[in-house]
């Protein structure tokens, strides 16, 4: 059961990370490409010096580590997943688009109400309170969501919605007005690019993980 669930993951997470690159690719990158340029001219012009900071280079060089990075991050939420999958009884397809909108709703919608996608060179402050705002917005919305779908009685319920809730009566740290080199209106083009990026990658990873889960439970 383990190899087959494993195995379904693996699956799932390689076509879903081949598609999200493909589409970062043709959507994406040419966005934050051109973002960078705006981030270049303005380092140049205050004269920071030379940037020794290593970065991919143009071309195969940069797309081999988009595609392994989203590959590898695909293969994680293909597991997870799965492995939700299987503690369920049966798995359709549209559970499968139902469980994909919701690991969308969980990665990428909540926490993008306070930190947007960002352009290379953006100005959004300290680091570590935006990753710990972001992984308290996950963990949040994820147990939200399971006490509102999954649980019966209306005390649970009630606090699936204050979980929901409490990231964004916190607040994220920042101003939430963008700051940066590129016009913003690159920045809003940015933002509903990987927006349709993440949503189509998530019905992928829903769809292809429910479909090899199917097929691999159907030879149980």
């Amino acid at each position: 059961m383990f190899k087959r669930l494993l195995l379904a993951g693996l699956l799932a997470g390689l076509v879903s990370g081949l598609v999200l690159s493909a589409i970062q690719y043709l959507q994406v990158i040419p966005i934050i490409q051109e973002a960078e340029r705006y981030e270049t001219a303005a380092t140049v012009h205050q004269e920071h010096g030379n940037d020794d900071e290593w970065s991919p280079q143009e071309g195969w060089e940069r797309m081999s580590f988009t595609l392994a990075a989203n590959v590898s991050m695909a293969i994680g939420l293909g597991l997870l997943l799965v492995g939700a999958y299987s503690l369920r009884q049966r798995i359709s397809i549209m559970q499968g688009i139902c469980w994909g909108a919701a690991g969308f709703s969980v990665f990428f919608i909540a926490p993008s109400l306070g930190l947007p996608p960002e352009l290379p060179g953006a100005e959004s402050g300290s680091l570590i309170a935006r990753q710990s705002w972001w992984l308290l917005t996950v963990s949040c919305s994820a147990g939200g969501l399971v006490l509102l779908v999954f649980t019966g009685k209306l005390w649970l319920k009630l606090i699936g919605l204050l979980l929901l809730i409490i990231p964004h009566w916190i607040g994220a740290p920042n101003s939430g007005l963008y700051v940066g080199p590129a016009p913003e209106s690159l920045s809003n083009q940015f933002m509903i690019a990987t927006a349709l990026a993440n949503g189509v990658f998530w019905l992928v990873l829903g769809v292809a993980s429910a479909w090899v889960y199917r097929r691999f439970e159907g030879k149980h």
